[in-house]
């Protein structure tokens, strides 16, 4: 259901509130919704618009933003990226290109909202399932975590893409149709118009069910975490003892590396990398010029190196 406390419930109603917005039924049910809770809370409410530059209606889609924006006196602002793939996909290339400018808007303690829904989570599962994802990928998108100095929150994580569409015709919503959603080109998009609607035939409430997995994963994730740092804490760092690691099993190696590197606050490397960083530093007897080295194309800040020093692994960024 959406409400109100829906919302308030995930903010902090002291400190300035943005809003990721598109224009797209999502992000426009977000706003509305902060409104709302602007009318009633008096809160600081601003939103952001990110023109892509990827379709030929992104000029459009900007000027549908500021007139609705105008209506509601909210403060718009506005970025415009040209997105270069690099290889790893326009989607992600997107992607890192918002969260940059989120990251660079933000002051100490701000928050921006999201209007990522739970079929959302569904399909990001999916998708990293897809491309070979660890336990921790099945968590799903956070619903809050640090993007700079403030906060990345996703109020409507665990509501449906049924109830975001009747919102928006209850209340007689303005939104705009991203056409490049309907191209099936995009990994998403094929998941999306292709895949989901046969699983959802089969199987009702299918993303409800999805969600339902990364809500346990997550829960059976952070039970482990706890087990391993109990154990192997003294390990876990930024410089692991060599010797020390190559004395307990290799599934526990693995994880001190996995959450090393996360203690780097760098993206964990797909399963293959972790293998060859294994054989390397741990299955063979590494030399100075013994070097690992990984990015992710779906990460910022991804790129990682792991060296050989003196009896120790060192975890850094690249």
């Amino acid at each position: 259901m959406l409400t109100l406390d829906l919302i308030k419930e995930n903010l902090n109603l002291q400190n300035h509130l943005y809003v990721a917005y598109s224009g797209g039924p999502d992000s426009s049910v977000l706003l509305d919704l902060c409104v709302k809770l602007r009318d009633t809370s008096n809160i600081n409410l601003s939103a952001i618009h990110i023109n892509h530059n990827l379709s030929k209606k992104s000029i459009d889609w900007e000027n549908h933003c500021v007139n609705e924006c105008k209506k509601l006196n909210v403060n718009l602002i506005i970025e415009s990226v040209q997105i270069n793939s690099y290889g790893g996909g326009l989607e992600s290339a997107a992607r890192q290109a918002r969260y940059k400018i989120f990251e660079n808007i933000l002051k100490e303690n701000e928050q921006i909202v999201l209007g990522h829904h739970s079929d959302d989570v569904a399909e990001t599962i999916f998708m990293r399932i897809l491309r070979g994802t660890g336990l921790d990928g099945i968590e799903g998108p956070a619903h809050k975590r640090n993007i700079g100095q403030g906060e990345l929150i996703r109020p409507l994580i665990r509501v449906p893409k049924t109830e975001i569409m009747r919102y928006l015709r209850d209340n007689k919503l303005n939104f705009i149709e991203d056409d490049t959603n309907e191209d099936i080109r995009f990994d998403r998009n094929f998941l999306r118009h292709k895949i989901f609607p046969l699983l959802e035939n089969r199987w009702k409430d299918f993303p409800k069910r999805i969600n339902s997995l990364s809500s346990i994963s997550k829960d059976r994730n952070e039970n482990y975490k706890i087990l391993i740092y109990e154990k192997f804490e003294q390990l876990i760092g930024s410089k692991i003892i060599l010797k020390d690691l190559k004395k307990i099993p290799k599934s526990y190696a693995v994880d001190v590396i996995r959450y090393s590197i996360k203690e780097c606050n760098l993206a964990i490397p797909n399963s293959k990398i972790m293998e060859e960083i294994y054989k390397t530093f741990v299955a063979s007897r590494p030399g100075p010029k013994s070097c690992v080295t990984w990015s992710r194309a779906d990460k910022e800040d991804s790129s990682g190196m792991i060296k050989y020093k003196e009896g120790n692994l060192i975890i850094s960024k690249r």
